[in-house]
């Protein structure tokens, strides 16, 4: 159960960077002017190697320890982003997500669970969140996930959350044959 955790969280970390990296990189191009090329002395020009940019999450914990920085440490040079995590112990993530988020300080990518994305609905309506379902065609994994799900999720025909994905397996009835007690003859 912890393995599988583990692997959700890390999926579900992963889906996210991956989402808003590619946001930014499109918000960045559309409104580029030519700022990443610089003239030198003898008038050629060249680009800079760009700084990695920040993203800030806030996510929940469910072990006493953070997660290794290694992992951590080969998302950031893959997707060439410096993130800054907020880890919270899951006992109190809400309290500090409703915190958060009344003081304007809430970080770039959250995990909301379906309690608070009801609560959230009217600032998503106040546009305080961004859309996210215009970028997911662009991304390979994203555009594979289920369309169904995604529509359930739309607040007026906008997307602004992904799923956090559950196997299927998981729906059905599992016992244990050694628990069932039958009663013949009665």
């Amino acid at each position: 159960m912890k393995r599988f955790k583990k692997i959700a969280f890390l999926c579900m970390l992963l889906i996210g960077l991956v989402l808003f990296v590619g946001c930014n990189d499109k918000d960045a191009s559309g409104t580029k002017n030519n700022d990443s090329e610089t003239s030198s002395d003898n008038g050629e020009s060249s680009s800079n190697d760009e700084e990695p940019a920040t993203i800030s999450l806030m996510l929940n914990l469910h072990t006493p320890e953070v997660p290794n920085d290694r992992v951590i440490k080969v998302m950031e040079e893959q997707a060439n982003v410096k993130l800054d995590i907020d880890w919270v112990s899951d006992n109190n993530y809400e309290e500090r997500l409703n915190t958060a988020f009344s003081t304007n300080t809430l970080a770039q990518v959250i995990l909301v669970k379906t309690a608070q994305f009801i609560q959230f609905k009217e600032a998503i309506r106040d546009e305080q969140f961004w859309e996210i379902g215009l970028y997911l065609d662009e991304f390979e994994n994203l555009s594979q996930l289920r369309e169904d799900t995604l529509e359930n999720q739309k607040i007026d025909d906008k997307l602004y959350s992904l799923y956090m994905g559950r196997p299927l397996s998981r729906h059905g009835i599992i016992y244990r044959k050694d628990w069932v007690v039958w009663e013949v003859g009665s």
